[in-house]
């Protein structure tokens, strides 16, 4: 069992090349509750990328707050050389001035800007594009085509996996990308009923936008108040999306 697990981390990680690659594809095919094992880590791995994407967000809001709260040049010398890297502090000195823009032109975003800030079509799994892809997978197959933004493409393997919810929810983000609203609803609806999966959140998330999207306003906000109420990773960014609608 521990070189099994091994074997699946260093699948993961796109490590396993040549013989031990094939050999592990082809048990992967074979055996169902093998394959469940290994979607079940991807889906983690993938949530826990979003959970640190969001941390690291939350440090950099902290730091564009102690600098208007503070003596901000003083601290902000101090906290680039004890504390920050020169590209973080670079990046967190963007944030700051992007929100003075904002405070002093009190402006309310546009829907076209909101969306642009926030919105950005989900990753492809990583491991699925560091290793061959086998000719009978077609979530593997699916994701070739996702990566090359060929969303159609995608779309015809994701929607061959039968309701697959990894599937249904990167269908969602398709049907985004090509305009189809009605039916990125659908699938986000049916991974959001779903309830006991990994990608619940980012459906909830995503269903938002839509509505942003699609100039539903207050179906918007209502999802937004939904998120913030809750304990989403997406709870901060649905707050300030609600305040920029209000």
């Amino acid at each position: 069992m521990d070189k099994l697990n091994q074997q699946i981390e260093e699948y993961l990680d796109g490590n396993l090349i040549g013989e031990e690659l094939d050999l592990f594809l082809k048990m992967k095919e074979q055996e169902k509750e093998f394959n469940k094992e290994i979607d079940l880590r991807l889906g983690i791995n993938q949530s826990l990328r979003d959970k640190g994407l969001l941390e690291l967000r939350e440090i950099l809001d902290k730091q564009r707050t102690d600098f208007f709260t503070k003596d901000p040049f003083y601290n902000f010398r101090r906290d680039l050389f004890k504390t920050w890297h020169l590209a973080a502090a670079s990046f967190s000195l963007i944030l700051v001035v992007g929100g003075l823009w904002y405070i002093l032109s009190n402006k309310p975003y546009s829907t076209e800007k909101l969306v642009s800030k926030y919105y950005k079509p989900a990753h492809p799994i990583g491991q699925i594009r560091s290793v061959e892809i086998s000719s009978g997978d077609a979530l593997s197959e699916a994701f070739s085509h996702y990566k090359e933004n060929d969303f159609n493409g995608a779309l015809k393997y994701f929607k061959s996996l039968d309701n697959q919810i990894t599937a249904k929810f990167y269908s969602g983000v398709c049907y985004i990308e090509l305009g189809e609203f009605n039916l990125a609803i659908e699938s986000f609806t049916f991974v959001i009923n779903d309830k006991d999966n990994l990608y619940v959140e980012q459906a909830d998330w995503y269903l938002g936008l839509i509505y942003l999207m699609n100039n539903q306003r207050q179906l918007a906000l209502s999802q937004f108040e939904l998120i913030s109420n809750g304990d989403s990773y997406y709870a901060t960014q649905a707050e300030e999306i609600i305040k920029y609608l209000n």
